[in-house]
């Protein structure tokens, strides 16, 4: 005697088919996902493929510097900050913890800290520095120390992850010194080239241009056409930098401030003219620049 009717028979046929199919869009629309971020499409799109981000530069202020602020006591001989101007830092692991109450008591309105050097470094206090200046009233930047024998586009990946962005935080910086990872110094254009490549990245991801810091044996060595349209950061002991449009200037390697044990660099930022130079035109697009063999 069989246990179903025809129609019985039937409508369990239908149900059947009907899950059947239901697994089959399930399965497919997953594995559509998973090819797609594969490929860099969807949640998983290449960073090149994404529109920029809209930074908002209203967004990116500084607190004012007190007129009897502690840390002015670094600037050298009799100056003085002009109007605009304001007192900052430039940390890493290397200052080890922080105290950034203390800091934001001494009168330091802005700090860059250092986030990722080469391929596969990230800083071991960067978060930690990050989340304590922010909390402290201290408007956070982010720094990539770039090493010549690495990929441009590898650092500025790991970067990103470091550091994404973040429209109330300063400019990301670049910090362009000689190190010890290559045991012979590549050719300029080679350099620039990974320079380029890395500057490509991180300006569409942020929308802002970077800050560019170099050491005068990079300059020296190499010039620095990657400064063209982009803020300076420049190196001056004894006075202010004479080239005249700033944005900002590293005044000390062993400045004084509440809060750090041992010495710290000391800079003063011109938050407009920071502003104005990291803005990036409506319709322009990464910058590269040919650079002739010495």
């Amino acid at each position: 005697m069989p246990r179903f009717t025809p129609e019985q028979v039937r409508r369990r046929q239908l149900v059947a088919g009907g899950l059947v199919l239901v697994l089959l869009l399930i399965v497919g629309g997953c594995t559509a996902t998973v090819i797609g971020a594969l490929r860099g499409g969807g949640d998983g799109e290449a960073l090149s493929e994404r529109a920029p981000f809209e930074a908002d530069d209203a967004a990116m202020s500084v607190p004012a510097t007190p007129g009897e602020a502690a840390v002015l006591g670094n600037l050298p001989g009799e100056s003085m900050l002009m109007p605009g101007e304001v007192m900052g830092i430039d940390v890493s692991s290397h200052q080890q913890d922080i105290d950034w109450p203390q800091v934001s008591a001494d009168g330091v309105g802005f700090a860059y800290i250092k986030a990722t050097e080469g391929a596969g470094f990230t800083d071991s206090h960067f978060r930690t520095n990050w989340d304590g200046a922010r909390a402290a009233g201290i408007t956070p930047g982010a720094y990539h120390y770039f090493t010549l024998c690495s990929s441009g586009e590898k650092q500025a990946q790991d970067f990103l992850t470091a550091a994404p962005p973040v429209d109330s935080a300063l400019p990301p910086a670049l910090d362009l010194e000689f190190d010890g990872a290559c045991e012979e110094l590549p050719e300029a254009s080679a350099v620039q080239a990974e320079i380029d490549a890395f500057t490509a990245v991180v300006e569409e991801a942020w929308g802002r241009r970077l800050v560019v810091y170099s050491s005068s044996e990079w300059r020296t060595h190499y010039g620095l056409p990657v400064t063209d349209s982009r803020p300076d950061w420049l190196f001056a002991a004894e006075k202010r930098p004479s080239q005249e449009d700033w944005a900002v200037w590293q005044l000390r390697f062993d400045g004084t401030v509440a809060g750090i044990d041992g010495p710290v660099d000391i800079d003063v930022a011109r938050l407009e003219t920071l502003r104005e130079h990291a803005a990036i035109p409506e319709g322009e697009g990464a910058l590269t620049y040919p650079v002739e063999e010495k």
